[in-house]
């Protein structure tokens, strides 16, 4: 690995070698403190993004804590004037994501993801003096033109900046440490809800502004792998529109996109379906959301070996299939059980979602870094990404039916979701054939 340790060191999965001996903490708090640890590496390009994964979920975190507050009470916006915005954001950021990225292919990653950052930022230094409604869906419009490019466009990143080996778990490292942003950030918002006050809420929104420069700063100056800066000659003359032509690599975006589905169900069907159809206190939810960032936390990493082979990747996102369909399975039971029981059942469907989770990630990465083709890696990360704004358009409607419809609709949405990993692994031997007829070879090298 980069950073010179073993994968055990950098896991804390090891057998305990090399930890002083004498008087220290218990067992469990001696793993827990070398997991937490070994998420901050010691190479130099390493510690970069996960110093720019950091800053950006602790400034997202803060913002999304106190986003909504500060547009219905400070700026007097409805709720259905807010949600009108978001979701021109979002409409915009599908389709903007993969013709951005086909212009970072065009003229380089990291520039344009530099270029992304500041104009984030730039959108919000104006957020807290937004008047009104006009402005407020002007500004939304602006930030949705690049907003869903940065995160394939930090991916592509990575890859450039680690060896190819290192590249999944470095994401993993990434996603981990994000976990850890979101929660303090959400915390400092809090600070900013007490004082409920526009001068509180300008200061978390331009405080998350401040990052995106950070963050900009950092990828200017990250460290690159030797060749992998795209100058002029391996850079694409013109805009090509290939990766959506590759049908393989489609299918498996849209698996992918399903299989994110973990996202919805811990933000909106275990949430629903806990207050509208069991006898579990809600405070349920809260313990639900607490132990999935926990396991996020300490197993990331750890669910992430080996998804650098594309095999090994495409089980991963089968497992993640079949993890996630257990958890419908396990929400299916929760209706007709007691109080305690149903608690206990959540909490285990809280466990199985997490799995599908990391196993999803970790697969998704993998996948999605090895077919990528070669000089069109943007684009096509970014296929892989815009199949996760598609499904965080359509998964809410779906749960919003099966809520409606009861357990039986459960174990129907679990069985199209084990379908869709059991689907995984074929698909990526699909697509590996493909790459290796000479009509694709010869497209790939011209």
């Amino acid at each position: 690995m980069a950073n010179g340790s073993t994968p055990a060191e950098q896991t804390g999965a090891g057998d305990g070698t090399g930890v002083a001996d004498g008087p220290a903490a218990p067992a469990p708090r001696r793993r827990l403190g070398r997991r937490l640890t070994a998420l901050w590496p010691s190479g130099r390009a390493e510690r970069g993004l996960v110093a720019m994964a950091l800053a950006d979920a602790t400034g997202t975190g803060a913002f999304l804590s106190v986003s909504v507050v500060f547009l219905t009470r400070a700026v007097g916006l409805s709720a259905s004037q807010v949600a009108v915005g978001l979701s021109l954001a979002a409409g915009v950021g599908l389709v903007t994501t993969v013709p951005v990225a086909m212009v970072a292919d065009r003229f380089g990653p990291r520039r344009l993801l530099v270029l992304v950052t500041l104009w984030r930022a730039a959108c919000f230094v104006v957020y807290p003096f937004v008047p009104g409604f006009t402005s407020f869906v002007v500004l939304m419009v602006l930030m949705g033109l690049v907003d869903k490019a940065a995160a394939p466009l930090g991916q592509v990143l990575v890859g450039m900046a680690v060896p190819e080996d290192a590249r999944v778990r470095t994401m993993a490292v990434m996603g981990a440490v994000r976990n850890c942003g979101y929660a303090g950030g959400a915390l400092l918002g809090s600070l900013a809800l007490l004082a409920d006050h526009w001068s509180a809420y300008a200061t978390v929104i331009l405080a998350n502004a401040a990052s995106f420069v950070g963050l900009a700063a950092i990828a200017g100056r990250l460290p690159l792998r030797p060749g992998a800066t795209a100058d002029a000659s391996r850079l694409r003359r013109t805009l090509s529109f290939d990766v959506f032509r590759d049908r393989p690599y489609v299918v498996l975006a849209l698996l992918n996109g399903a299989l994110t589905m973990h996202i919805t169900l811990l933000s909106v069907g275990i949430p629903m379906w806990v207050t509208q159809a069991s006898h579990a206190p809600r405070s349920t939810v809260s313990a639900v959301v607490v132990l999935n960032a926990v396991l996020a936390v300490l197993f990331q990493v750890r669910a992430s070996r080996g998804a650098e082979e594309l095999t090994t990747a495409a089980r991963l996102m089968r497992t993640a299939g079949l993890a996630l369909a257990v958890c419908c399975v396990l929400l299916a039971l929760v209706a007709r059980l007691p109080a305690v029981p149903a608690v206990a059942v959540l909490l285990a469907s809280a466990v199985a979602l997490t799995a599908g989770e990391l196993f999803q990630s970790a697969g998704g990465w993998g996948v999605s870094y090895g077919l990528a083709r070669s000089g069109q890696e943007s684009a096509y990360v970014s296929l892989f990404w815009l199949s996760v704004g598609l499904q965080q358009v359509i998964a809410p409607l779906v749960v919003a039916l099966v809520i409606s419809r009861g357990a039986l609709a459960w174990l129907l949405v679990g069985a199209l979701l084990a379908a869709a990993g059991a689907a995984a692994p074929r698909t990526v031997g699909w697509a590996v054939r493909d790459r290796e007829n000479p009509r694709h070879r010869h497209n790939e090298e011209n």
